[in-house]
Protein backbone atom coordinates (compact mmCIF):
# COMPACT_ATOMS: atom_id res chain seq x y z
CA UNK A 1 0.00 0.00 0.00
CA UNK A 2 1.45 3.24 -0.99
CA UNK A 3 0.75 6.40 0.38
CA UNK A 4 1.46 10.15 -0.44
CA UNK A 5 3.51 11.82 2.36
CA UNK A 6 4.18 15.00 0.06
CA UNK A 7 0.48 16.19 0.38
CA UNK A 8 -2.17 16.70 2.52
CA UNK A 9 -6.14 16.55 2.16
CA UNK A 10 -8.34 19.12 4.09
CA UNK A 11 -11.79 18.23 4.20
CA UNK A 12 -15.09 18.33 6.70
CA UNK A 13 -15.66 14.69 6.16
CA UNK A 14 -12.64 12.46 6.55
CA UNK A 15 -15.00 9.12 4.52
CA UNK A 16 -14.93 10.90 1.25
CA UNK A 17 -13.19 9.04 -1.54
CA UNK A 18 -9.66 10.35 -1.80
CA UNK A 19 -7.90 11.21 -4.86
CA UNK A 20 -5.89 7.82 -5.17
CA UNK A 21 -7.90 4.48 -6.16
CA UNK A 22 -6.24 0.78 -6.34
CA UNK A 23 -7.51 -2.18 -5.65
CA UNK A 24 -6.56 -4.72 -3.02
CA UNK A 25 -5.64 -7.55 -5.52
CA UNK A 26 -3.51 -5.56 -7.94
CA UNK A 27 -0.86 -6.14 -5.15
CA UNK A 28 1.03 -9.53 -5.45
CA UNK A 29 1.14 -9.96 -1.80
CA UNK A 30 -2.47 -10.48 -1.84
CA UNK A 31 -2.62 -13.42 -4.02
CA UNK A 32 -0.58 -15.62 -1.26
CA UNK A 33 -2.92 -14.73 1.07
CA UNK A 34 -5.91 -17.29 1.81
CA UNK A 35 -3.89 -20.78 0.23
CA UNK A 36 -1.44 -21.60 2.71
CA UNK A 37 -0.75 -20.89 6.65
CA UNK A 38 2.63 -19.38 7.39
CA UNK A 39 4.80 -17.83 10.12
CA UNK A 40 6.00 -14.62 9.26
CA UNK A 41 8.49 -12.20 10.91
CA UNK A 42 6.05 -9.24 12.54
CA UNK A 43 7.62 -5.90 11.56
CA UNK A 44 5.88 -3.65 13.74
CA UNK A 45 3.96 -4.43 17.19
CA UNK A 46 0.20 -4.47 16.06
CA UNK A 47 -2.23 -1.62 18.06
CA UNK A 48 -4.56 -4.17 19.50
CA UNK A 49 -2.80 -7.33 21.46
CA UNK A 50 -5.88 -9.60 21.45
CA UNK A 51 -3.72 -12.08 23.89
CA UNK A 52 -6.45 -12.94 26.72
CA UNK A 53 -3.06 -12.20 29.07
CA UNK A 54 -3.16 -8.55 28.06
CA UNK A 55 -6.53 -7.79 27.65
CA UNK A 56 -8.77 -8.29 30.98
CA UNK A 57 -11.65 -5.81 32.39
CA UNK A 58 -11.98 -4.62 36.28
CA UNK A 59 -14.72 -4.00 38.30
CA UNK A 60 -13.17 -0.85 39.04
CA UNK A 61 -13.58 2.30 36.65
CA UNK A 62 -11.47 4.04 38.39
CA UNK A 63 -8.65 1.99 37.60
CA UNK A 64 -6.77 0.87 34.13
CA UNK A 65 -9.43 -1.21 31.98
CA UNK A 66 -7.40 -1.88 29.29
CA UNK A 67 -3.69 -2.48 28.31
CA UNK A 68 -3.14 -1.71 25.07
CA UNK A 69 0.46 -1.02 23.23
CA UNK A 70 1.49 -0.62 27.40
CA UNK A 71 -0.77 1.88 27.47
CA UNK A 72 -4.13 3.09 29.31
CA UNK A 73 -7.65 3.77 28.55
CA UNK A 74 -7.79 6.73 31.08
CA UNK A 75 -9.64 8.99 28.61
CA UNK A 76 -12.53 6.57 28.54
CA UNK A 77 -13.12 6.62 31.97
CA UNK A 78 -13.29 10.82 31.48
CA UNK A 79 -16.21 9.83 29.07
CA UNK A 80 -18.17 9.36 32.13
CA UNK A 81 -18.56 5.63 31.30
CA UNK A 82 -20.59 4.01 34.28
CA UNK A 83 -21.21 0.78 35.69
CA UNK A 84 -24.32 -1.38 35.03
CA UNK A 85 -27.18 -0.46 37.59
CA UNK A 86 -27.76 -3.09 39.68
CA UNK A 87 -31.32 -2.35 39.24
CA UNK A 88 -31.65 -2.59 35.42
CA UNK A 89 -31.66 -5.28 33.21
CA UNK A 90 -31.82 -3.23 30.25
CA UNK A 91 -29.07 -0.85 29.65
CA UNK A 92 -28.47 1.16 26.70
CA UNK A 93 -25.77 4.60 26.45
CA UNK A 94 -24.91 7.20 23.95
CA UNK A 95 -22.63 6.53 21.26
CA UNK A 96 -19.75 8.57 20.88
CA UNK A 97 -19.16 10.77 18.65
CA UNK A 98 -18.68 10.10 15.44
CA UNK A 99 -14.90 10.31 14.81
CA UNK A 100 -13.34 13.72 12.82
CA UNK A 101 -9.98 13.98 11.20
CA UNK A 102 -9.66 17.27 10.02
CA UNK A 103 -6.22 16.83 8.09
CA UNK A 104 -5.11 12.99 7.10
CA UNK A 105 -2.93 12.13 4.59
CA UNK A 106 -3.87 10.70 0.75
CA UNK A 107 -4.27 7.28 0.70
CA UNK A 108 -5.11 4.70 -1.62
CA UNK A 109 -8.98 3.53 -1.47
CA UNK A 110 -9.73 -0.32 -2.70
CA UNK A 111 -12.10 0.00 -5.48
CA UNK A 112 -15.50 -1.52 -5.16
CA UNK A 113 -17.16 -3.51 -7.77
CA UNK A 114 -20.70 -3.98 -6.85
CA UNK A 115 -22.20 -7.57 -7.29
CA UNK A 116 -25.12 -8.19 -9.83
CA UNK A 117 -27.69 -8.14 -6.78
CA UNK A 118 -26.74 -4.14 -6.11
CA UNK A 119 -27.33 -3.74 -10.04
CA UNK A 120 -30.90 -5.98 -9.82
CA UNK A 121 -32.59 -5.41 -7.35
CA UNK A 122 -35.67 -6.43 -8.36
CA UNK A 123 -34.51 -9.77 -9.66
CA UNK A 124 -31.93 -10.53 -6.58
CA UNK A 125 -35.25 -9.94 -4.30
CA UNK A 126 -36.54 -12.56 -6.32
CA UNK A 127 -33.36 -15.37 -6.55
CA UNK A 128 -33.09 -15.12 -2.99
CA UNK A 129 -36.70 -15.05 -1.48
CA UNK A 130 -36.58 -18.44 0.81
CA UNK A 131 -38.66 -21.25 -0.38
CA UNK A 132 -37.06 -23.42 2.29
CA UNK A 133 -35.03 -22.77 5.30
CA UNK A 134 -32.29 -24.29 3.75
CA UNK A 135 -32.83 -22.73 0.34
CA UNK A 136 -33.25 -19.44 -1.47
CA UNK A 137 -35.03 -19.55 -5.16
CA UNK A 138 -32.15 -19.39 -6.77
CA UNK A 139 -30.89 -22.56 -5.33
CA UNK A 140 -34.35 -24.59 -5.60
CA UNK A 141 -33.78 -23.48 -9.55
CA UNK A 142 -30.36 -24.10 -10.37
CA UNK A 143 -31.30 -27.82 -9.00
CA UNK A 144 -34.28 -28.07 -11.08
CA UNK A 145 -32.47 -27.03 -13.94
CA UNK A 146 -30.02 -29.91 -12.99
CA UNK A 147 -32.67 -32.50 -12.51
CA UNK A 148 -34.60 -31.85 -15.71
CA UNK A 149 -31.21 -32.57 -17.67
CA UNK A 150 -30.16 -35.72 -15.51
CA UNK A 151 -34.36 -36.93 -16.24
CA UNK A 152 -34.05 -35.58 -19.85
CA UNK A 153 -30.63 -38.32 -20.38
CA UNK A 154 -33.06 -40.56 -18.82
CA UNK A 155 -35.92 -41.16 -20.70
CA UNK A 156 -34.58 -39.32 -23.83
CA UNK A 157 -35.39 -42.17 -26.41
CA UNK A 158 -35.48 -44.71 -23.87
CA UNK A 159 -37.84 -46.10 -21.36
CA UNK A 160 -36.28 -46.16 -18.00
CA UNK A 161 -37.58 -49.52 -16.77
CA UNK A 162 -37.20 -51.70 -19.68
CA UNK A 163 -33.84 -49.90 -20.85
CA UNK A 164 -31.43 -50.05 -17.89
CA UNK A 165 -28.24 -50.19 -19.20
CA UNK A 166 -29.26 -45.95 -19.77
CA UNK A 167 -29.71 -45.08 -15.95
CA UNK A 168 -26.36 -46.70 -15.54
CA UNK A 169 -24.51 -45.10 -17.60
CA UNK A 170 -26.14 -42.05 -16.52
CA UNK A 171 -25.13 -42.48 -13.06
CA UNK A 172 -21.47 -43.25 -13.87
CA UNK A 173 -21.42 -40.25 -15.86
CA UNK A 174 -22.38 -37.91 -12.48
CA UNK A 175 -19.27 -39.60 -10.57
CA UNK A 176 -17.01 -36.85 -11.43
CA UNK A 177 -19.06 -33.91 -10.88
CA UNK A 178 -19.94 -35.44 -7.33
CA UNK A 179 -16.50 -36.07 -5.93
CA UNK A 180 -15.43 -32.52 -7.96
CA UNK A 181 -17.86 -31.21 -5.43
CA UNK A 182 -16.88 -33.49 -2.04
CA UNK A 183 -13.37 -32.06 -2.14
CA UNK A 184 -12.35 -29.37 0.27
CA UNK A 185 -10.12 -28.17 -2.42
CA UNK A 186 -13.27 -27.51 -5.12
CA UNK A 187 -12.06 -26.58 -8.61
CA UNK A 188 -15.53 -25.98 -9.53
CA UNK A 189 -15.59 -23.20 -6.09
CA UNK A 190 -12.37 -21.78 -7.02
CA UNK A 191 -13.75 -21.22 -10.88
CA UNK A 192 -17.21 -18.98 -9.17
CA UNK A 193 -15.33 -17.42 -6.48
CA UNK A 194 -16.82 -19.76 -3.44
CA UNK A 195 -15.87 -21.64 -0.97
CA UNK A 196 -16.66 -25.84 -0.61
CA UNK A 197 -19.13 -25.47 1.84
CA UNK A 198 -21.10 -23.10 0.09
CA UNK A 199 -21.61 -25.72 -2.86
CA UNK A 200 -21.99 -28.91 -0.22
CA UNK A 201 -25.97 -28.86 -1.73
CA UNK A 202 -25.24 -29.66 -4.90
CA UNK A 203 -23.15 -32.52 -4.39
CA UNK A 204 -25.59 -33.92 -1.84
CA UNK A 205 -28.07 -32.96 -4.20
CA UNK A 206 -26.18 -34.51 -7.28
CA UNK A 207 -24.69 -37.80 -5.02
CA UNK A 208 -28.56 -38.29 -4.43
CA UNK A 209 -29.42 -38.58 -8.26
CA UNK A 210 -26.55 -40.94 -9.27
CA UNK A 211 -27.76 -43.16 -6.25
CA UNK A 212 -31.29 -42.98 -7.49
CA UNK A 213 -30.16 -43.87 -11.01
CA UNK A 214 -27.91 -46.55 -9.72
CA UNK A 215 -31.02 -48.25 -8.14
CA UNK A 216 -32.93 -48.67 -11.12
CA UNK A 217 -30.76 -49.71 -13.00
CA UNK A 218 -29.75 -52.43 -10.28
CA UNK A 219 -33.03 -53.74 -9.33
CA UNK A 220 -33.90 -53.35 -12.69
CA UNK A 221 -31.45 -55.72 -14.35
CA UNK A 222 -31.42 -58.20 -10.88
CA UNK A 223 -34.38 -57.48 -8.48
CA UNK A 224 -37.35 -56.71 -11.24
CA UNK A 225 -37.62 -60.34 -13.41
CA UNK A 226 -41.04 -58.83 -14.67
CA UNK A 227 -40.13 -56.06 -16.21
CA UNK A 228 -37.16 -57.55 -17.56
CA UNK A 229 -38.89 -59.84 -19.14
CA UNK A 230 -40.87 -57.15 -20.94
CA UNK A 231 -37.94 -57.38 -23.37
CA UNK A 232 -39.53 -58.66 -26.77
CA UNK A 233 -35.98 -61.01 -27.07
CA UNK A 234 -35.92 -62.46 -23.36
CA UNK A 235 -36.12 -65.55 -22.27
CA UNK A 236 -36.25 -67.63 -19.25
CA UNK A 237 -32.40 -68.69 -20.19
CA UNK A 238 -31.54 -65.62 -21.05
CA UNK A 239 -32.59 -64.06 -17.67
CA UNK A 240 -30.79 -66.48 -15.85
CA UNK A 241 -27.38 -65.66 -18.28
CA UNK A 242 -27.94 -62.00 -16.96
CA UNK A 243 -28.33 -62.93 -13.44
CA UNK A 244 -25.48 -65.12 -13.17
CA UNK A 245 -23.16 -62.64 -15.06
CA UNK A 246 -23.98 -59.45 -13.09
CA UNK A 247 -23.42 -61.19 -10.09
CA UNK A 248 -20.32 -62.77 -10.95
CA UNK A 249 -19.31 -59.03 -12.08
CA UNK A 250 -19.69 -56.80 -8.96
CA UNK A 251 -23.29 -55.71 -9.48
CA UNK A 252 -24.02 -56.39 -5.91
CA UNK A 253 -20.62 -55.05 -4.17
CA UNK A 254 -21.44 -51.82 -6.31
CA UNK A 255 -25.50 -51.94 -5.30
CA UNK A 256 -24.55 -52.60 -1.31
CA UNK A 257 -22.02 -49.45 -1.40
CA UNK A 258 -24.60 -47.00 -3.43
CA UNK A 259 -27.36 -47.98 -0.60
CA UNK A 260 -24.36 -47.64 2.30
CA UNK A 261 -23.83 -44.33 0.76
CA UNK A 262 -27.17 -43.14 0.34
CA UNK A 263 -28.57 -44.34 4.03
CA UNK A 264 -25.95 -43.18 5.93
CA UNK A 265 -25.77 -39.79 4.30
CA UNK A 266 -29.11 -39.22 5.35
CA UNK A 267 -29.37 -35.72 7.73
CA UNK A 268 -30.50 -37.24 10.92
CA UNK A 269 -27.54 -39.73 10.62
CA UNK A 270 -24.97 -37.05 9.82
CA UNK A 271 -25.73 -35.52 12.77
CA UNK A 272 -26.17 -37.32 15.06
CA UNK A 273 -23.15 -39.70 14.50
CA UNK A 274 -20.69 -38.04 11.94
CA UNK A 275 -17.98 -40.25 12.85
CA UNK A 276 -20.45 -42.90 11.19
CA UNK A 277 -21.43 -41.00 8.53
CA UNK A 278 -17.63 -40.09 7.59
CA UNK A 279 -16.53 -43.79 7.56
CA UNK A 280 -19.36 -45.44 5.50
CA UNK A 281 -18.85 -41.94 3.68
CA UNK A 282 -15.01 -43.19 3.05
CA UNK A 283 -15.26 -46.86 2.37
CA UNK A 284 -18.70 -46.49 -0.14
CA UNK A 285 -16.22 -43.99 -2.19
CA UNK A 286 -13.43 -45.73 -2.60
CA UNK A 287 -15.68 -49.46 -2.88
CA UNK A 288 -17.35 -47.45 -6.13
CA UNK A 289 -14.58 -46.08 -7.61
CA UNK A 290 -12.97 -50.14 -7.58
CA UNK A 291 -15.68 -51.71 -8.22
CA UNK A 292 -17.35 -49.74 -11.15
CA UNK A 293 -14.42 -50.47 -13.17
CA UNK A 294 -15.04 -54.24 -12.66
CA UNK A 295 -18.44 -54.52 -13.34
CA UNK A 296 -17.88 -52.52 -16.82
CA UNK A 297 -14.86 -51.55 -17.89
CA UNK A 298 -16.31 -48.64 -20.46
CA UNK A 299 -16.87 -47.08 -17.03
CA UNK A 300 -12.97 -46.58 -16.49
CA UNK A 301 -13.04 -42.65 -18.35
CA UNK A 302 -15.41 -41.59 -15.62
CA UNK A 303 -13.63 -43.41 -12.77
CA UNK A 304 -10.22 -41.93 -13.59
CA UNK A 305 -11.87 -38.36 -13.55
CA UNK A 306 -13.50 -38.75 -10.27
CA UNK A 307 -10.13 -40.13 -8.92
CA UNK A 308 -7.80 -38.04 -9.88
CA UNK A 309 -10.33 -34.90 -8.32
CA UNK A 310 -10.11 -36.93 -5.40
CA UNK A 311 -6.43 -37.58 -5.18
CA UNK A 312 -5.22 -34.05 -5.77
CA UNK A 313 -7.80 -32.82 -3.45
CA UNK A 314 -5.76 -34.94 -0.82
CA UNK A 315 -2.39 -34.59 -1.90
CA UNK A 316 -3.38 -30.38 -2.00
CA UNK A 317 -4.89 -31.22 1.77
CA UNK A 318 -1.41 -32.18 2.79
CA UNK A 319 0.20 -29.43 1.36
CA UNK A 320 -1.90 -26.89 3.52
CA UNK A 321 -1.72 -28.93 6.76
CA UNK A 322 0.56 -27.89 9.40
CA UNK A 323 1.35 -29.37 12.94
CA UNK A 324 2.13 -26.99 15.34
CA UNK A 325 1.81 -26.50 19.50
CA UNK A 326 -1.30 -24.68 20.56
CA UNK A 327 -2.74 -23.22 24.33
CA UNK A 328 -6.04 -24.24 24.74
CA UNK A 329 -7.85 -21.84 27.35
CA UNK A 330 -11.26 -22.78 28.85
CA UNK A 331 -14.10 -19.37 28.56
CA UNK A 332 -16.22 -20.52 30.64
CA UNK A 333 -18.92 -17.22 30.56
CA UNK A 334 -19.53 -18.62 26.65
CA UNK A 335 -18.80 -22.37 27.09
CA UNK A 336 -15.78 -21.56 24.53
CA UNK A 337 -12.55 -23.37 24.42
CA UNK A 338 -10.12 -20.82 23.27
CA UNK A 339 -7.16 -22.34 20.66
CA UNK A 340 -4.15 -20.05 20.07
CA UNK A 341 -1.47 -21.49 18.02
CA UNK A 342 1.72 -18.67 17.88
CA UNK A 343 3.73 -20.44 15.33
CA UNK A 344 0.72 -19.58 12.51
CA UNK A 345 0.67 -16.06 12.27
CA UNK A 346 0.23 -15.24 8.52
CA UNK A 347 -1.90 -16.94 5.46
CA UNK A 348 -5.56 -16.80 5.77
CA UNK A 349 -8.13 -14.14 5.09
CA UNK A 350 -11.58 -12.78 7.06
CA UNK A 351 -14.21 -15.14 7.37
CA UNK A 352 -11.74 -18.19 6.38
CA UNK A 353 -11.89 -21.17 8.60
CA UNK A 354 -9.58 -24.13 9.00
CA UNK A 355 -9.66 -28.04 10.00
CA UNK A 356 -8.56 -28.68 13.40
CA UNK A 357 -7.76 -32.06 15.20
CA UNK A 358 -6.18 -32.30 18.64
CA UNK A 359 -3.10 -34.62 19.05
CA UNK A 360 -3.92 -35.88 22.45
CA UNK A 361 -4.78 -38.87 23.90
CA UNK A 362 -7.15 -36.40 26.24
CA UNK A 363 -9.21 -36.31 23.60
CA UNK A 364 -9.68 -40.12 23.81
CA UNK A 365 -9.19 -42.77 20.42
CA UNK A 366 -11.96 -41.82 18.87
CA UNK A 367 -10.87 -38.05 19.50
CA UNK A 368 -7.73 -38.26 17.88
CA UNK A 369 -8.89 -39.64 14.38
CA UNK A 370 -11.69 -36.33 14.28
CA UNK A 371 -11.17 -33.03 12.59
CA UNK A 372 -13.70 -30.34 12.72
CA UNK A 373 -14.02 -26.87 10.73
CA UNK A 374 -13.67 -23.13 13.01
CA UNK A 375 -14.04 -19.90 11.62
CA UNK A 376 -10.63 -17.98 12.21
CA UNK A 377 -11.51 -15.23 15.18
CA UNK A 378 -8.69 -12.63 13.79
CA UNK A 379 -6.58 -11.35 11.63
CA UNK A 380 -3.38 -12.25 10.30
CA UNK A 381 -0.23 -11.01 11.17
CA UNK A 382 -0.78 -10.66 15.21
CA UNK A 383 0.97 -11.69 17.94
CA UNK A 384 -1.39 -14.25 19.42
CA UNK A 385 -1.61 -16.36 15.78
CA UNK A 386 -3.95 -17.84 14.40
CA UNK A 387 -6.96 -17.94 17.06
CA UNK A 388 -9.98 -20.48 17.28
CA UNK A 389 -13.21 -20.08 19.72
CA UNK A 390 -14.61 -22.97 19.86
CA UNK A 391 -18.14 -23.92 21.48
CA UNK A 392 -19.15 -26.86 23.34
CA UNK A 393 -20.90 -28.65 20.84
CA UNK A 394 -20.92 -32.25 20.99
CA UNK A 395 -18.62 -35.03 22.36
CA UNK A 396 -15.64 -33.93 20.85
CA UNK A 397 -15.85 -30.18 21.53
CA UNK A 398 -16.75 -30.94 25.22
CA UNK A 399 -13.95 -33.18 25.65
CA UNK A 400 -11.38 -30.47 24.30
CA UNK A 401 -12.99 -27.96 26.94
CA UNK A 402 -12.57 -30.24 29.43
CA UNK A 403 -8.82 -30.88 28.33
CA UNK A 404 -8.52 -26.65 28.18
CA UNK A 405 -10.03 -27.01 32.14
CA UNK A 406 -6.91 -28.45 33.12
CA UNK A 407 -4.83 -25.87 32.27
CA UNK A 408 -1.42 -24.86 34.26
CA UNK A 409 -0.95 -21.80 36.23
CA UNK A 410 1.89 -19.65 37.15
CA UNK A 411 3.47 -18.20 40.45
CA UNK A 412 0.98 -14.91 40.42
CA UNK A 413 -1.99 -17.34 39.91
CA UNK A 414 -2.76 -16.49 36.73
CA UNK A 415 -3.90 -19.07 33.75
CA UNK A 416 -0.93 -20.03 31.47
CA UNK A 417 -3.46 -22.93 29.34
CA UNK A 418 -3.21 -26.24 28.32
CA UNK A 419 -0.31 -26.75 25.51
CA UNK A 420 -1.10 -29.27 23.14
CA UNK A 421 0.28 -30.55 19.66
CA UNK A 422 -2.74 -29.76 17.34
CA UNK A 423 -3.27 -30.37 13.26
CA UNK A 424 -4.34 -27.73 11.56
CA UNK A 425 -5.43 -27.89 7.87
CA UNK A 426 -6.81 -24.96 5.68
CA UNK A 427 -7.30 -22.00 5.59
CA UNK A 428 -10.58 -22.64 3.28
CA UNK A 429 -13.95 -20.53 2.43
CA UNK A 430 -13.93 -17.28 3.13
CA UNK A 431 -15.43 -13.85 1.57
CA UNK A 432 -14.22 -15.39 -1.87
CA UNK A 433 -13.38 -11.99 -4.22
CA UNK A 434 -15.43 -9.61 -1.82
CA UNK A 435 -13.30 -6.58 -0.47
CA UNK A 436 -14.48 -5.78 2.83
CA UNK A 437 -12.88 -2.44 3.39
CA UNK A 438 -14.56 -1.45 -0.33
CA UNK A 439 -17.92 -0.87 0.93
CA UNK A 440 -18.92 2.46 2.67
CA UNK A 441 -20.66 0.86 5.65
CA UNK A 442 -21.06 -2.48 7.36
CA UNK A 443 -23.75 -4.63 9.78
CA UNK A 444 -22.25 -7.91 11.17
CA UNK A 445 -25.21 -10.34 12.70
CA UNK A 446 -23.83 -12.76 14.83
CA UNK A 447 -25.28 -15.53 17.17
CA UNK A 448 -23.17 -17.08 19.72
CA UNK A 449 -19.79 -18.28 19.00
CA UNK A 450 -20.16 -16.84 15.15
CA UNK A 451 -18.90 -13.69 17.39
CA UNK A 452 -15.66 -15.30 15.66
CA UNK A 453 -16.27 -13.71 12.09
CA UNK A 454 -17.36 -10.62 13.94
CA UNK A 455 -13.85 -10.40 15.53
CA UNK A 456 -11.78 -10.90 12.70
CA UNK A 457 -14.15 -8.43 10.27
CA UNK A 458 -13.66 -5.31 12.38
CA UNK A 459 -9.93 -5.88 13.29
CA UNK A 460 -9.62 -5.63 9.63
CA UNK A 461 -11.98 -2.74 9.27
CA UNK A 462 -9.95 -1.23 12.22
CA UNK A 463 -6.23 -2.03 10.84
CA UNK A 464 -7.07 -0.89 7.33
CA UNK A 465 -8.55 2.57 8.63
CA UNK A 466 -6.32 4.56 6.36
CA UNK A 467 -6.76 2.51 3.42
CA UNK A 468 -10.70 1.43 3.66
CA UNK A 469 -13.95 3.03 2.59
CA UNK A 470 -15.88 2.19 5.76
CA UNK A 471 -17.09 4.85 7.53
CA UNK A 472 -19.89 3.16 9.79
CA UNK A 473 -19.90 -0.65 11.52
CA UNK A 474 -22.65 -1.78 13.37
CA UNK A 475 -21.97 -5.40 15.34
CA UNK A 476 -25.21 -7.22 16.36
CA UNK A 477 -24.30 -9.89 18.39
CA UNK A 478 -27.09 -12.44 19.90
CA UNK A 479 -26.43 -14.50 22.81
CA UNK A 480 -28.36 -16.79 25.39
CA UNK A 481 -26.68 -15.12 29.12
CA UNK A 482 -25.93 -11.49 28.92
CA UNK A 483 -22.99 -12.92 31.53
CA UNK A 484 -21.52 -14.25 28.41
CA UNK A 485 -20.52 -10.44 26.86
CA UNK A 486 -18.04 -10.11 30.22
CA UNK A 487 -14.62 -11.87 30.59
CA UNK A 488 -13.21 -11.84 27.24
CA UNK A 489 -15.36 -10.27 24.82
CA UNK A 490 -16.35 -7.45 26.65
CA UNK A 491 -12.59 -5.66 27.02
CA UNK A 492 -12.04 -6.75 23.35
CA UNK A 493 -14.64 -5.21 21.57
CA UNK A 494 -13.89 -1.94 24.17
CA UNK A 495 -10.29 -2.10 22.46
CA UNK A 496 -11.84 -1.82 18.97
CA UNK A 497 -13.93 0.50 19.95
CA UNK A 498 -10.93 2.77 20.94
CA UNK A 499 -8.91 1.89 17.50
CA UNK A 500 -11.54 2.43 15.73
CA UNK A 501 -9.92 5.93 14.43
CA UNK A 502 -11.84 6.49 10.73
CA UNK A 503 -14.99 5.05 11.10
CA UNK A 504 -17.75 4.71 14.37
CA UNK A 505 -18.06 1.39 15.67
CA UNK A 506 -21.03 0.21 17.20
CA UNK A 507 -21.91 -3.13 18.87
CA UNK A 508 -25.18 -3.75 20.41
CA UNK A 509 -25.48 -7.21 22.00
CA UNK A 510 -29.25 -9.03 22.83
CA UNK A 511 -29.70 -11.81 25.19
CA UNK A 512 -32.97 -14.20 24.82
CA UNK A 513 -32.49 -15.64 28.13
CA UNK A 514 -33.91 -14.54 31.21
CA UNK A 515 -31.63 -12.60 33.58
CA UNK A 516 -31.65 -12.25 37.32
CA UNK A 517 -30.58 -9.18 38.71
CA UNK A 518 -27.18 -10.34 40.16
CA UNK A 519 -25.71 -11.27 35.94
CA UNK A 520 -25.04 -7.13 35.70
CA UNK A 521 -23.94 -6.63 39.41
CA UNK A 522 -19.90 -5.27 39.06
CA UNK A 523 -20.42 -4.97 35.08
CA UNK A 524 -18.83 -2.42 32.96
CA UNK A 525 -20.35 -1.27 30.06
CA UNK A 526 -17.79 1.14 27.83
CA UNK A 527 -19.16 3.39 25.61
CA UNK A 528 -20.05 2.76 22.30
CA UNK A 529 -21.67 -0.84 23.70
CA UNK A 530 -25.02 -1.26 24.63
CA UNK A 531 -27.25 -4.52 26.07
CA UNK A 532 -30.81 -5.04 25.80
CA UNK A 533 -32.64 -8.04 26.27
CA UNK A 534 -35.27 -10.00 23.41
CA UNK A 535 -34.20 -10.13 19.78
CA UNK A 536 -33.04 -7.84 17.81
CA UNK A 537 -34.98 -5.01 15.36
CA UNK A 538 -32.47 -6.52 11.84
CA UNK A 539 -34.80 -3.75 9.73
CA UNK A 540 -34.25 -0.70 12.12
CA UNK A 541 -31.01 -1.29 12.84
CA UNK A 542 -29.64 -1.68 9.40
CA UNK A 543 -32.07 1.43 8.39
CA UNK A 544 -29.69 3.00 11.05
CA UNK A 545 -26.40 1.92 8.91
CA UNK A 546 -27.76 3.00 5.39
CA UNK A 547 -28.56 6.28 7.34
CA UNK A 548 -25.54 7.32 8.53
CA UNK A 549 -23.18 5.98 5.42
CA UNK A 550 -25.03 8.06 3.35
CA UNK A 551 -24.45 10.75 6.08
CA UNK A 552 -21.04 10.98 6.19
CA UNK A 553 -21.09 10.80 1.84
CA UNK A 554 -20.44 6.87 1.21
CA UNK A 555 -22.07 5.58 -1.77
CA UNK A 556 -20.13 2.27 -2.61
CA UNK A 557 -22.44 0.21 -0.62
CA UNK A 558 -23.07 -1.82 3.07
CA UNK A 559 -21.91 -4.88 3.55
CA UNK A 560 -24.02 -7.36 5.62
CA UNK A 561 -22.47 -10.14 6.95
CA UNK A 562 -24.21 -12.87 9.10
CA UNK A 563 -23.08 -15.95 11.36
CA UNK A 564 -24.95 -18.53 13.06
CA UNK A 565 -27.64 -20.56 12.94
CA UNK A 566 -29.53 -21.67 9.64
CA UNK A 567 -32.81 -19.09 11.09
CA UNK A 568 -30.49 -16.26 11.89
CA UNK A 569 -29.33 -16.24 8.01
CA UNK A 570 -32.75 -16.58 7.02
CA UNK A 571 -33.85 -13.61 8.61
CA UNK A 572 -31.17 -11.62 7.70
CA UNK A 573 -31.43 -12.51 4.39
CA UNK A 574 -35.27 -11.59 4.37
CA UNK A 575 -34.86 -8.35 6.14
CA UNK A 576 -32.25 -7.18 3.46
CA UNK A 577 -34.24 -8.19 0.39
CA UNK A 578 -37.74 -6.47 1.69
CA UNK A 579 -35.38 -3.21 2.28
CA UNK A 580 -36.19 -0.26 0.52
CA UNK A 581 -34.86 -0.46 -3.01
CA UNK A 582 -34.59 3.40 -3.23
CA UNK A 583 -32.40 4.03 -0.17
CA UNK A 584 -30.42 0.40 -1.47
CA UNK A 585 -29.93 2.27 -4.57
CA UNK A 586 -28.32 5.27 -2.93
CA UNK A 587 -25.79 3.88 -0.95
CA UNK A 588 -24.62 1.76 -3.55
CA UNK A 589 -25.91 -2.11 -2.62
CA UNK A 590 -26.57 -3.47 0.25
CA UNK A 591 -25.08 -7.11 0.20
CA UNK A 592 -25.10 -10.34 2.07
CA UNK A 593 -22.87 -12.76 2.85
CA UNK A 594 -23.65 -15.82 4.93
CA UNK A 595 -21.51 -18.40 7.24
CA UNK A 596 -23.84 -20.73 8.55
CA UNK A 597 -23.31 -23.15 10.94
CA UNK A 598 -23.65 -26.48 10.02
CA UNK A 599 -23.53 -28.00 6.26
Amino acid sequence: MSTSSSSLLSSSSPHSMPQGQSHVLARRSEWLQGHLLYSTTLTRKPRTNLSTQSIYINSDPQKTTLDLDGGTTEAMHAQGAPYFSSQSSHVEKALPARPLTIVQPVTQRPWHMPMLSSLMIPVSNLLHRRVHEHFSVAQVLLMAGYSTVILYAIQYKSIPFIDFDRSGWVSVSQLPLVYALATKNNVIGMLVGVGYEKLNYLHRFAGGFAILAANIHAIGYCGCPISYLLRVESSPELLRNTFRRHRSNGLWLLYCAFEILGIFSMQGIRSKSYNLFFVTHFLALTVILVSVCYHCAGCLPYVVVAGVFYAVDHLVRGIKTRITTATLRPIPELGLTRVEMPSINAGWRVGQHVRLRVLSTSMGFWGLTEIHPFTIANVNRTEEGLVLLCKKAGRWTNKMYQTANTSAYGERGQELGRTVKVMVEGPYGGLGNTVITSYSGAMLVVGGSGVTFALASVQEFVRNRTSSNISEINVIWCIADPGSFSGTHAPLFTALISESASARLRISVFYTRASSVRSFEGMYLPPGITLAPGRPNLNKHLGDVVNATLGSGGCTGVFVGVCGPVSLAGSVSETVRRFDTARRRAVGGVEVHEEVFGW
